[in-house]
């Protein structure tokens, strides 16, 4: 334990970070805390099926974001950052980028859910599919806008843009199928709404915090950020449209090739394994602009990255181990004994989740070397290996082949960055 004490002091060195990556990690846990309650509402009213329906509703805009934001948010980082760019070129920039992104999108999509929703999305109302979609550009120009502030490192109104969704979903949620009895149509409203006061109010901190007025300057004239970004931000959106494949590969597959009622069990083992990486998020988070400025001092980085790393990775797996040990009762008491085959799938899948701590670490590294293209080259292979093996797996084993399959791509992962983040650091030795 002192150990581990002693690498965390390591890895958070000076106050600022120390603090920042308390306020992320608090943030995280509040969140989880705010997502857990809303599933138990779920789970505990409408049953296993609902929960499914739900978990695919808002996979819908969670899945068009990822692959459709085109990086920006990453590439943003990153600029501003090195002070590549100010504040202020990336909140014109990027607001423009978001409204032509989300109205492009949204034609785009439209169409192909009315003629294959229920062919891509078994078992879930249409109606639920057309509400998540509608909040797809406020969920895409809340995290171009955060991203500034992330850039800046001003963590206070980016980890308050988090964290308010979830809890104006929960409320929501709680109000319609409590309260009136609205059924699961609320539920979804309610995540569109938070996400929508978040966009707005994202705005007004940005222009307010980030010093963005300043009338010497043209916010149309954003041509160089947005070349300079797109050019970046292609090669790290490639990734992240492979990795979160990578990490929701597994639920579509259960859906697919079992039942909604089947994928509420799986989701509920998933959300709580994946809590598990509030540790190495809260840190990547607050790391990302510090070494992305670190350009002149590579081998500090690489350091940096290795302590942290190290660290995440026994503070992952002692979390992991203790919340295994009061889990079957958690489960039944809190979801409901529909719920208690969640821990053997919780179990199968904890050995990936703890990698998969690990390698976003050393993702994000890569990312502020430069080089975000070697992300992209790893995730290729990884989500090729995952969508095989849980298309093999998950019709012969069920949701525990789901959980297996996973749990051997994570670890993958984590292992081809490595090679990667060693062969960085023999070129620069």
């Amino acid at each position: 334990m002192i150990a581990v004490t002693q690498q965390m002091r390591a890895l958070v060195g000076g106050s600022s970070l120390r603090r920042n990556i308390s306020l992320t990690l608090g943030r995280q846990v509040l969140t989880a805390c705010a997502q857990l309650m809303l599933v138990v509402l779920i789970a505990r009213k409408l049953g296993p099926t609902g929960n499914g329906q739900y978990a695919m509703a808002i996979l819908l805009p969670t899945l068009m974001v990822n692959l459709l934001n085109f990086g920006v948010g990453p590439a943003t980082v990153y600029h501003v950052g090195r002070g590549t760019f100010s504040a202020r070129h990336a909140f014109w920039g990027n607001l423009r980028l978001g409204v032509v992104i989300a109205i492009i999108g949204v034609a785009i999509v439209i169409p192909v859910l009315v003629a294959l929703g229920s062919t891509l999305f078994p078992g879930v109302p249409q109606t639920l599919l057309l509400i998540g979609l509608v909040t797809f550009p406020a969920t895409l120009l809340r995290g171009y806008l955060q991203s500034i502030l992330q850039g800046v490192e001003d963590f206070w109104p980016f980890n308050l843009l988090i964290v308010l969704p979830p809890y104006i979903a929960l409320v929501g949620a709680a109000v319609g199928l409590y309260g009136f009895n609205a059924g699961l149509t609320s539920a979804v409203g309610a995540y569109m709404l938070g996400e929508i006061i978040a966009v707005m109010l994202s705005a007004h901190l940005v222009l307010k915090r980030a010093a963005i007025r300043d009338h010497g300057y043209d916010p149309w004239d954003s041509r160089e950020y947005q070349r300079t970004t797109i050019r970046y931000g292609v090669q790290a959106h490639l990734s992240n449209v492979l990795t979160f494949i990578n990490y929701r590969a597994d639920i579509y597959l259960v859906n697919l090739f079992l039942n909604p009622a089947a994928t509420g069990v799986y989701v509920v083992a998933v959300q709580i394994a994946e809590r598990l990486w509030m540790i190495s998020q809260a840190t990547s988070t607050v790391l990302f602009p510090k070494l992305s400025a670190m350009e002149s001092s590579p081998i500090q980085r690489l350091a940096l990255t290795r302590t942290s790393q190290r660290a995440v990775l026994i503070l992952t797996a002692g979390v992991g181990v203790l919340v295994a040990i009061p889990l079957y009762w958690f489960l039944g008491i809190v979801f409901g004994v529909e719920y208690v085959d969640a821990l053997p799938i919780y179990l199968s899948l904890l050995p990936g989740i703890i990698a998969g701590a690990g390698a976003r670490v050393q993702a994000h590294c890569i990312a502020a070397a430069g080089k975000p293209n070697w992300n992209m080259y790893v995730a290729c292979g990884v989500v090729s290996a995952n969508v095989m093996l849980n298309s093999i797996l998950v019709p012969v084993y069920g949701v525990l082949g789901a959980a297996f399959a996973t749990s051997v791509v994570y670890l993958g992962d984590a292992g081809s960055k490595g090679l990667i983040i060693r062969k960085m650091l023999t070129r620069q030795a």
